[in-house]
């Protein structure tokens, strides 16, 4: 699950933006040994392996490495926090991220206080990024101080490990005089022509730079969901929407032709993940020429009465979960369900789309935040449901698209969805 806000500027090579807080039923369309493993629960709390590099830490576990990512400016107190780790086989090397990604685990998380015995630990359920062997989990801690997380792995064969990472926690009143950071990653896009007109085939050039190695162009990805790249393009008013796919050239470079149906000012959303530095959203704006069709006023949608079921085709989608008042910065489930439109009987065919059985892309009503989603595979769920997890980084509303795929074809329908009080 990514989430970003930015702050947008125009031009021909488009700017790096500032980090946040992270149809129808029809056609759509170092290498590290590792140690022999021990009979029973391996436990790979080995610290002499620890080793820092950047913001990740790396344990062993038997074949199995383990390496964390915390947030670049750290662990504050009495707030949703966002951890991610990544399980690699070292057994197996791989030419592209150096060891193979362990997919299909089933992790568990402990956190406890080891000075503080007599405090309760407290579990977190980790779900799947949307790069192999990539997981994460969101801890809200009850205040600073030094923790413990256990991390439980169950490999698709074999018998389950564990490591264990220190945590520094700081107090919550450190938070409020931190600076942003600004991102390692941003994104420049360069148009042909020059001033992209409506209803005229534009090509977009998009590449991907890394702050840390002077500004270069990023050259390596992992896939996200079987794609190097989601690009959701949406249009400043949330009118418009598309989920892309653009093709990475030689140079390292994304290109994508595509035709704007509209005037206007248009957000490119880009969902891609460097090599070993894990899923990044990356944004961007655009001005479009020409004459732009009537626009979507999101506060008087909602006035009218947003509705909870839509109808696409044969399908009939519906929004299972609250709509209205979801909690601001905490992950929360996003519950749709999909039925046949005739008979009422829930879905039972729905078909993977890329890698996932659905996707749910939020952008908030300032055009700048955005959350790209997938259902909780930890999560049984029944026919014709998916269970995405959102977190929410700014009160206000959003409208979000799902999609998903049956017979080859893609649908997609819109809700709108209000975080916090209104303003």
């Amino acid at each position: 699950m990514q989430h970003t806000r930015v702050h947008l500027t125009v031009g021909r090579a488009i700017q790096p933006a500032d980090p946040i807080s992270s149809g129808s039923c029809g056609p759509e369309g170092r290498p590290r040994a590792g140690l022999p493993a021990p009979r029973g629960l391996v436990l790979g709390l080995l610290l002499a392996s620890f080793a820092l590099a950047g913001d990740a830490l790396q344990q062993s576990a038997g074949k199995y490495q383990v390496t964390l990512r915390l947030p670049p400016g750290g662990l504050y107190a009495q707030e949703e926090m966002q951890i991610e780790f990544r399980v690699a086989d070292t057994s197996r090397p791989d030419p592209l991220s150096g060891f193979t990604p362990v997919v299909r685990l089933a992790p568990q998380a402990t956190i406890d206080m080891p000075e503080m015995p007599g405090m309760p630990p407290f579990t977190e359920t980790a779900h799947a990024e949307g790069t192999p062997g990539d997981y994460g989990i969101h801890p809200t801690f009850a205040h600073g101080g030094e923790f413990r997380l256990r991390l439980s792995l169950q490999p698709p064969e074999g018998e389950r490990v564990a490591v264990e990472f220190p945590l520094h926690v700081l107090d919550p009143e450190k938070a409020a005089h931190r600076k942003p950071l600004a991102p390692r990653f941003h994104m420049e896009v360069v148009t042909e022509p020059r001033k992209p007109h409506a209803g005229e085939p534009v090509e977009l050039r998009l590449e991907v730079r890394d702050r840390d190695h002077g500004n270069a162009v990023v050259t390596a990805f992992e896939p996200v969901h079987q794609a190097l790249m989601h690009l959701v393009v949406v249009r400043r008013d949330l009118s418009h929407f598309a989920h892309e796919h653009p093709v990475v050239d030689a140079s390292g470079a994304f290109r994508l032709t595509y035709t704007f149906a509209s005037g206007g000012d248009y957000r490119l959303f880009a969902d891609v993940a460097p090599t070993n530095a894990g899923a990044q959203i990356l944004a961007a704006k655009l001005a479009v020429a020409g004459a732009e069709t009537v626009g979507f006023d999101i506060r008087k949608a909602w006035i009218q009465g947003a509705p909870r079921v839509r109808q696409a085709g044969e399908c009939s989608i519906e929004l299972r979960s609250p709509q209205d008042s979801l909690p601001v910065r905490q992950t929360v489930p996003v519950i749709v369900e999909i039925k046949d439109a005739r008979t009422g009987a829930p879905i039972s065919d729905l078909e993977p789309y890329l890698g996932a059985p659905g996707h749910l892309m939020l952008v908030h009503e300032d055009g700048s935040t955005f959350v790209h989603s997938h259902p909780d595979a930890s999560a049984g769920a029944a026919a014709g449901t998916l269970r995405f997890l959102a977190r929410f980084p700014e009160p206000g509303l959003y409208r979000g698209w799902v999609q998903f795929q049956r017979a080859g074809h893609v649908t997609t329908a819109d809700f709108l969805l209000r975080a916090g009080e209104d303003r």
